[in-house]
């Protein structure tokens, strides 16, 4: 029995104003379990989370467009965030997590339904490793599709840079790289994920301050790891609140509207605000122009 996540807290009204057409870029859904049922191998056990609560944080936030990052805690079972991007319809996309032997007709099946990528994770089970970048990027090239990858510590970053650099498609580095503010911009992983999004190929979440930060919400601590990465290419960059938010065991739940309010303790303007909400998930997802 892995260990059981707390819920989502209800949403609250954001300072922040989205503009229209703004994109949560990162979330995940789970359920209904009497449908699609956990993986059996996991590293945690969220509560349900279905596209439909999901709504509520949408209404809150102003956010009108969503994408459904497949989670772990599902295995490679994609029926539930089939069904999440489905029932979003053009609103709706999603980030697949899929084995290099994945057959060209599930490719286009999934491609058709609304799907631009593919996930790694290196820390939790239930996941495909970042091992198997270069075998999956063959694979999902001819779609035009992105490598989403979740780093697991800032050594990591390091590390896999040059492999992510020299991949023929787009990637995606989830959280911020994963980097604390302890870290500092000067820190080698840091520089890594700016040389990577200086190339235009790599993008990269500002999603996971609850994670990361040492003083709470607004964690103005994470600012000058955001704008850093914004100086740097804003125009490679995305939001999300990575709801329902698993694994918060060592910190509190945070409420979306602090996570969309981040983006005030950053130093753009609300034009970069709009490219970081509307602009860039458009070119990145392929979502109709707002």
């Amino acid at each position: 029995m892995t260990k059981p996540c707390p819920g989502p807290v209800a949403p609250k009204t954001p300072k922040l104003r989205a503009p229209k057409g703004a994109c949560d870029a990162h979330i995940h859904v789970f359920g209904p379990y009497d449908r699609f049922p956990l993986n059996a191998d996991r590293s945690y056990t969220p509560p349900e989370a279905t596209i439909d609560s999901y709504r509520k944080i949408m209404a809150a936030l102003g956010v009108e467009r969503v994408v459904i990052t497949h989670g772990s805690a599902n295995g490679l079972d994609l029926r539930s965030t089939v069904h999440g991007v489905e029932t979003l319809g053009k609103n709706g996309r999603g980030v697949a997590v899929l084995p290099p032997d994945v057959s060209d007709a599930e490719l286009k099946r999934l491609d058709a339904v609304g799907f631009r990528g593919t996930r790694v994770v290196t820390k939790v089970r239930g996941g495909v490793s970042p091992n198997a970048a270069q075998d999956l990027a063959r694979r999902i090239a001819p779609l035009g599709w992105h490598l989403q990858v979740l780093i697991d510590g800032p050594t990591e970053m390091v590390d896999l840079a040059p492999r992510l650099r020299d991949l023929p498609i787009p990637v995606v580095i989830d959280s911020m790289g994963g980097f604390s503010p302890q870290h500092g911009i000067d820190h080698p992983g840091v520089v890594a994920l700016r040389k990577l999004l200086e190339t235009g190929k790599c993008w990269t979440k500002i999603i996971g301050a609850e994670r990361r930060t040492k003083i709470g919400a607004p964690f103005a601590d994470l600012a000058p790891l955001a704008n850093a990465l914004l100086e740097t290419r804003p125009d490679r960059v995305v939001w999300g609140t990575d709801w329902p938010h698993v694994m918060a065991w060592n910190y509190p739940v945070p409420n979306d509207a602090d996570l969309l309010d981040f983006l005030l303790q950053t130093n753009v303007s609300e034009a970069v605000r709009k490219q970081i909400l509307v602009d860039n998930p458009i070119s990145l997802y392929g979502f109709d122009p707002a």
